[in-house]
């Protein structure tokens, strides 16, 4: 699927600043030519957006674990649009039904998914209360990563939990 103009979607991004999770519902105001943008071209400039509710419009320039989908109002939000505890993991913390998330991230992404991002989803049922993985699941656990969080994750769904890092026992070597 291909951006087109008048289009609406959604963007996934996490941040670089504090690795926290973020959605933004744009419309497309024109498409460009691909163009590799940003430090070392690491980022791909496809078009010129504008945020809902927001009169600037402004480059749309994707990472390569940027998550693009089709539409607004989705049946998920993030963590940080919640009144509970956001995460600052570099990971997608996603709050809502897993079943009903997978469905939209394989059926409305407009660019493909990559598997390093799949790897980087983490979804809770309900906003989270504590600071701990408690509630959280991922929702592609069989896609291979060196993400520390998502390892540790699937390291505790195993039993493997490495000293120190039990429910019981905090964590306190910093």
């Amino acid at each position: 699927m291909a951006l087109s103009v008048g289009q609406r979607v959604t963007l996934l991004k996490i941040d670089d600043c504090l690795a926290m999770t973020h959605r933004y519902e744009l419309e497309v105001r024109s498409v460009t030519e691909p163009q590799a943008v940003g430090y070392q071209n690491r980022k791909q400039r496809l078009a010129v957006v504008r945020q809902r509710g927001k009169r600037k419009d402004f480059y749309l320039d994707l990472a390569s674990d940027d998550i693009v989908l089709d539409g607004w109002a989705l049946s998920f939000r993030t963590d940080t649009e919640g009144g509970g505890i956001m995460a600052g993991n570099a990971c997608f913390n996603l709050v809502g039904d897993p079943e009903a998330i997978r469905q939209c991230i394989e059926t409305k992404a407009i660019i493909p998914v990559s598997d390093d991002a799949k790897a980087k989803i983490i979804v809770a049922r309900g906003d989270r209360t504590t600071c701990n993985d408690g509630g959280q699941a991922l929702l592609y656990p069989d896609i291979e990563t060196h993400h520390a969080v998502v390892n540790r994750m699937k390291e505790r769904e195993r039993g493997q939990v490495p000293v120190g890092l039990t429910e019981d026992e905090p964590n306190t070597a910093a």
